[in-house]
């Protein structure tokens, strides 16, 4: 199916709670993840995916945490959640970004871990 296909089809599946999508190409050799809402501002491309589902923030993150990256742990901050990541730099050195535990957290989470 096409971009504006999916796009057609996000408008009649889109749930309140849904902000990420999952698309991917035949055989499933390319999956990717992005924020529904950048994914449908993208500028016109003539991509073509075999499937997509739509995601909420609960079934991302248990996404991310099954990709398996660095040490993610959820942690109870002020009213909210932040994400902690704990990832080592090229030299070895272990660091810790701290990302609020949001859809754009996390998908900052997997673009920077992921499609960098």
């Amino acid at each position: 199916m096409t971009r504006n296909e999916v796009i057609d089809q996000i408008a009649t599946q889109r749930k309140e709670e849904h902000c990420f999508i999952n698309t991917w190409d035949a055989g499933h050799k390319f999956v990717d993840f992005d924020l529904i809402d950048r994914f449908i501002g993208k500028p016109g491309q003539d991509e073509v995916f075999a499937g997509f589902a739509l995601l909420d923030i609960e079934q991302m993150w248990q996404t991310l945490i099954d990709l398996d990256p660095d040490k993610l742990l959820r942690v109870k901050s002020g009213a909210g959640e932040v994400i902690e990541w704990e990832w080592q730099d090229s030299a070895g050195v272990m660091k810790k970004t701290v990302y609020p535990f949001s859809p754009e957290g996390i998908m900052t989470i997997i673009d920077d871990e992921f499609f960098a």
